[in-house]
């Protein structure tokens, strides 16, 4: 496991909280859309940030931060993750994780260890395994693994949010409810603009945006299933 980015100071990656971020390369989806792809792709290119120096770092601002958001990638596709949630731990630090929902195991135990206070976890499409292998960029035979994530988050008592990424063609309007019987009983989803300047694939560049109205009628449908929905990003 590569640690191949840190940003110091984040007040945008956990709600209401002053963070560090980390980044973990590589990543068993291929998403078009993403906006990391080197990230994800564990290129070879970023090189590998030093453990040791990132953890003096953070002892240093232990006063100031609010904890650590761990990213990608997918951390929870590598074992070493474990060690390093215990070590934040080991400096007092709350951690947030973000994943793709596709390694439910190893987030139960997570869980279960006490390793992570805060999980967010990407929908990219509607639960149908054609819809969401285009989305993940992979053949999907089964969404099992996603829907038991789903249900782990829901009845885990931590804080969590569902996040979608509003890609026209890949969540439209009339794809909100199938989503939402996916997520009933959820407590927070929030609905994440999409910036196509940085997806991986170059046709999802060319894609248009939706607009505030749309997002606003998609955050309307999706609070009939989910207590609190949000948007988030620069909708016009």
């Amino acid at each position: 496991m590569r640690i191949v980015g840190f940003v110091p100071t984040s007040m945008i990656d956990w709600d209401g909280k002053i963070t560090a971020v980390l980044f973990i390369g590589g990543c068993n989806f291929h998403c078009p859309f993403c906006h990391n792809g080197p990230v994800a792709d564990d290129d070879p290119a970023l090189p590998s940030l030093p453990p040791e120096e990132i953890m003096i770092n953070l002892e240093n601002r232990l006063g100031w931060l609010d904890g650590v958001v761990i990213t990608g990638g997918e951390p929870l596709m590598h074992p070493e993750i474990f060690e390093l949630c215990a070590t934040l731990k080991r400096l007092n630090l709350k951690i947030k994780l973000d994943t793709n929902g596709s390694f439910p195991y190893p987030l139960k135990r997570a869980l279960a260890l006490g390793l992570v206070d805060a999980v967010a976890m990407d929908i990219k499409a509607p639960l149908h395994e054609e819809r969401y292998a285009e989305a993940a960029g992979r053949n999907l035979p089964s969404l099992a693994h996603l829907r038991r994530t789903i249900r782990l988050l829901i009845e885990s008592g931590i804080e969590y949010e569902f996040r979608l990424t509003l890609v026209p063609g890949l969540i439209n309007p009339e794809d909100i409810p199938q989503i939402g019987i996916a997520l009933r009983s959820a407590r927070t989803a929030v609905l994440q603009q999409f910036v196509p300047e940085n997806a991986r694939a170059a046709g999802y560049r060319q894609k248009q945006p939706y607009s505030l109205a749309q997002a606003e009628e998609m955050r309307s449908e999706l609070a009939k299933f989910v207590s609190d929905v949000r948007l988030r990003g620069r909708f016009v």
